[in-house]
């Protein structure tokens, strides 16, 4: 069995593809005459699958390039990315800049600014879940008003509605997060 080794490029492959599902996306809407609620759901949902597994699997490959990177020495198998941050201590700047990309989400409420940058994290984390792992539908329709398609604040619950921002825009800013981040910490390995 050949052993995994990270290599900076697996995390570039995985923004990229982040990348390109957020264009089809952009793309799917403007067919659409601007409205992504109008969209068949297949399209959308695959498309918004696609984009949060590659955006959150830059940062679970930017966690293993770091391990290796920094000579931690966490098995292959068990290299997660609060297992790295905890390994590097509160005091590496990687550490907490990986802590921000990857919070803690499991029985915690939405941060009080959903919009913050702490929030978006958060966020990023619980769509990929909700998304990934149970075909979730990310999007809030809004008939008649602005946006007419946006993301849930949290979807693990409706009653908070939908973002006051569109959707697209809202995917641009969190691939744009974590895009800013993967490159701060690959350059300083």
């Amino acid at each position: 069995m050949t052993p995994f080794n990270p290599v900076p490029d697996i995390v570039d492959d995985r923004l990229f593809f982040a990348k390109r599902r957020l264009e089809d996306l952009n793309r799917l809407e403007k067919s659409y005459g601007g409205e992504l609620g109008t969209a068949p759901p297949r399209d959308r949902q695959q498309l918004v699958q696609e984009f949060f597994f590659h955006l959150v699997g830059a940062i679970e490959f930017l966690a293993q390039v770091v391990n290796e990177s920094k000579g931690l020495k966490i098995p292959t198998g068990c290299v997660t990315t609060p297992e790295v941050s905890k390994k590097l201590g509160c005091n590496d700047p990687i550490g907490e800049l990986l802590n921000k990309l990857y919070p803690a989400t499991r029985n915690k409420p939405l941060p009080q600014d959903p919009y913050s940058e702490e929030g978006c994290h958060f966020r990023i984390l619980v769509m990929r879940h909700r998304v990934c792992h149970y075909s979730h539908n990310p999007f809030y329709f809004r008939g008649g008003s602005m946006p007419p398609t946006s993301l849930f604040l949290d979807p693990r619950n409706s009653n908070l509605g939908g973002s006051q921002k569109p959707a697209l825009d809202e995917l641009h800013h969190f691939w744009e997060l974590v895009n800013d981040k993967c490159q701060w910490i690959l350059r300083q390995l």
